[in-house]
């Protein structure tokens, strides 16, 4: 497992912010209700993070979470102008800060 730190130089999180806010990142199925979030880094090979790069979920990429309801095992985000419902397993290897 590694890290996917596509964006590192254009506005995602680099080392050194990664290090200072570590306590305000944490994964983004812990982020339900939040207004907008930030992606620092994303946990995973190659194929997860390419599908996250496809989908428009790169580091630096602003998301906005929201939960269809409670009960639900999965996390729906809006990105670049489109409504992505992610698992929670996916969710979960996805690390944002407050935006």
């Amino acid at each position: 497992m590694f890290y996917c730190l596509f964006g590192k130089g254009r506005g995602g999180c680099g080392r050194k912010k990664m290090r200072s806010s570590s306590i305000e990142m944490r994964p983004l199925s812990e982020c339900c209700g939040c207004r907008r979030v930030r992606v620092c880094k994303i946990l995973g090979d190659r194929s997860i993070c390419g599908r996250m790069a496809s989908l428009g979920v790169l580091p630096g990429a602003v998301l906005e979470p929201f939960c269809p309801s409670q009960g639900r095992r999965h996390c729906v985000v809006k990105v670049n102008g489109g409504t992505l419902s992610l698992d929670e397993l996916t969710a979960a290897n996805i690390f944002v800060e407050p935006a």
